[in-house]
């Protein structure tokens, strides 16, 4: 493929603080996924093509889980 031609048009998420990222980029490494992986996966589930959530890492201790 010849530089700069992509098969897909590029999409930007812009999460809400850098923090966020950095915690989502270890959560995902910490299952052996992606940022991509992931992303796609809650899409995925938001717009019924599946009833899977993406897996997600244990809470660790002292983290009090979030309702939805």
């Amino acid at each position: 493929m010849p530089a700069g031609i992509h098969l897909k048009t590029a999409r930007t998420f812009r999460p809400d603080s850098p923090e966020l990222y950095e915690k989502a980029k270890a959560a995902v490494g910490e299952v052996g996924s992606t940022m991509n992986d992931h992303i796609n996966g809650f899409l995925r589930w938001l717009t019924h093509e599946t009833d899977e959530l993406p897996v997600r890492p244990p809470a660790k201790a002292g983290e009090a889980e979030e309702s939805p």
